[in-house]
């Protein structure tokens, strides 16, 4: 039996001159004509979700003239995108308005690609990797990518074997993408170091209304689209030998499109012997049968750090490739910053490294806290987190260092220090540490949690002694008994629970996760050049905390730390 809103829909459909034509389990399907200002367009439209999480499936049934060939918002099965998917909420409560905007976006869609020349061309180019992919049958074959430098020419070629969905694979650095392959279960075989060739142009493919099918279309469309980079792949083919030791030729383009992918047959032995003595002999051979030898797009799925760790800071925004961080504990907020870290870049890039020092063990009343769990237990923290974050983030270089930070040789000649103990003794002692190491020592990052969870604070401390130290948090005159300076809870009692010999303070599995973000934050303000305030607090809500405003405090008067002389120049 249909439901209130598909008798609704259907009759909206049937007085739009649509006809009925099946209806399975939710799915319902009819046919009519969409009036386009350049005549009728006959359609099929399909609606399977009626919560409107997924639009209306349309399909063309025939295409006008004016529409043929590879086009924007147009699959090769000639189904029509007319809303990005998640772009547009569609009204649930509402089925026939919901169907009547997507008919209309629709008929919008297809008047601007038949009638206006600027946005088909430029949508087309906007789109072309949903293009590349959709456009044209046979559908691409999916291949994953690594990281390929600038002026990469060749690249290695592998095959990640095992699993339920082997893949092909390609990059520059061959244990990088050994490390990816192992990371998801499988093994990789690797074809070697010239199985592949990378082209690099900044020019935007062209439009057309076909994709390359064999080595003449090939040729054909890298000329129209780029004459160097078509010259460059006739120089290849002609002296470049080595890739006749394969029967597959790879080949990789990166544009301001994204990348691009094909490859093609290079035949038997027995085909590439003679251009084994003379390439420029195959180069001729493969001129004379272009219009033969077939050629199949791949559609590349980029798996580099480079992407995946640029992801969430925004393709203008620095990340962390390349830094080299240090971490000071990884208990309950040192464990959550540093998953932020690696997803932020930390130890990605030539020099990039992520230090974890950490002295304690895992213990039962971390585990509701910490990113770590049952089995790291009586393990130590600093190598069960670095053994975790490389499973997670194979391509990262993450290091531990278990023992005293206090006695950590050259702890402020990294990038950055992030102080994540909470423990307020040593970070006074951290503090001391890092204001007598020099003008050169980097700067410190100290974030901890207040009480029960009820406030987060975090503060930033650069070595030149630009605004308070971690000392100036407390008063330092006698009679203030060294009370806070910046006051969060409305007494100075400590919340303590005793477990045996230890005091334990209990709070939310959401405040070291608080912690970790205002951290993160913080970091990201520093990658941009300009971490203000320097001084910050999150309250959680509903808390009965005093309301600090997050501020740039300058160092207090007589501070034994930051107001006395500099005691070494040398970087500790």
């Amino acid at each position: 039996m249909m439901t209130p809103a598909q008798i609704a829909v259907s009759q909206y459909l049937v007085e739009r001159g649509l006809a009925y034509v099946n209806r399975r389990r939710e799915t319902l399907r009819f046919r009519g004509n969409l009036m386009c200002l350049f005549g009728d367009v006959p359609v099929e439209i399909t609606i399977s979700d009626w919560d409107f999480i997924r639009y209306p499936h349309i399909r063309v049934i025939e295409r006008p003239a004016c529409l043929d060939g590879v086009q924007a918002h147009l699959s090769a099965l000639n189904g029509l995108c007319y809303f990005t998917p998640g772009s547009v909420l569609l009204n649930r409560h509402d089925p026939v308005a919901a169907v009547g905007q997507c008919l209309a976006q629709a008929t919008v869609v297809l008047n601007e690609l038949a009638r206006d020349s600027t946005y088909r061309q430029g949508e087309f180019i906007r789109e072309y990797l949903a293009n590349w992919d959709a456009g044209q049958q046979p559908p691409p074959i999916p291949v994953v990518k690594g990281s390929i430098a600038d002026k990469t020419t060749h690249m290695n070629v592998t095959f990640a074997e095992g699993g339920e969905f082997p893949f092909a694979m390609f990059g520059d650095d061959v244990d990088q993408l050994r490390s990816i392959v192992v990371s998801t279960g499988r093994t990789l075989r690797d074809r070697g170091n010239n199985s592949g060739w990378v082209f690099h142009t900044d020019r935007w493919p062209p439009m057309s209304e076909a994709f390359p099918r064999t080595v003449y279309d090939l040729f054909t469309w890298a000329k129209a689209w780029d004459p160097n980079m078509y010259q460059a792949l006739q120089d290849r083919l002609g002296y470049d030998r080595a890739y006749l030791n394969m029967p597959i030729l790879f080949l990789m383009i990166r544009s301001p499109a994204g990348w691009l992918g094909l490859t093609f047959d290079l035949g038997d032995r027995s085909q590439r012997i003679l251009g084994m003595r003379k390439a420029t002999n195959y180069r001729q051979r493969l001129h004379r049968h272009s219009r033969e030898i077939t050629v199949t797009r791949l559609s590349v799925l980029d798996w580099s750090p480079e992407f995946v760790y640029a992801r969430n800071l925004g393709l203008e925004q620095k990340n962390l490739f390349g830094k080299r961080i240090t971490l000071i504990g990884g208990g309950a907020i040192g464990s959550h910053v540093a998953k932020a870290l690696v997803q932020m870049g930390a130890g990605q890039g030539k020099h990039g490294r992520l230090r974890i020092v950490d002295h304690d063990t895992m213990e039962g009343g971390n585990v509701s806290r910490n990113l770590l769990g049952y089995p790291s237990l009586f393990k130590f923290k600093a190598t069960e987190l670095v053994a975790e974050l490389r499973r997670l983030h194979p391509t990262a270089n993450v290091e531990e260092e278990v023992g005293d930070v206090l006695k950590v040789d050259a702890l402020f000649r990294d990038d950055l220090v992030i102080d994540a103990t909470g423990e307020e003794a040593l970070s006074e002692a951290i503090n001391v540490r890092h204001l007598t190491a020099g003008v050169s020592a980097c700067p410190v990052l100290y974030v901890r949690i207040y009480g029960q969870g009820d406030a987060v604070q975090a503060l930033w401390v650069d070595s030149g002694r630009k605004g308070a130290c971690f000392a100036c948090l407390r008063k330092n005159d006698p009679q203030s008994q060294r009370e806070p300076r910046f006051r969060i809870g409305k007494t100075d009692e400590p919340q303590w629970v005793m477990r045996g010999c230890q005091a334990v303070t209990p709070y939310a599995v959401s405040a070291p996760m608080h912690a970790a973000a205002m951290a993160s934050e913080m970091v990201a303000d520093w990658l941009q050049g300009n971490v203000s305030p320097r001084l910050r607090f999150l309250e959680r809500p509903n808390a009965d905390v005093i309301h600090n405003k997050n501020q740039n405090p300058e160092p207090l008067p007589h501070c034994p730390v930051c107001s006395s002389p500099i005691q070494a120049s040398k970087v500790g």
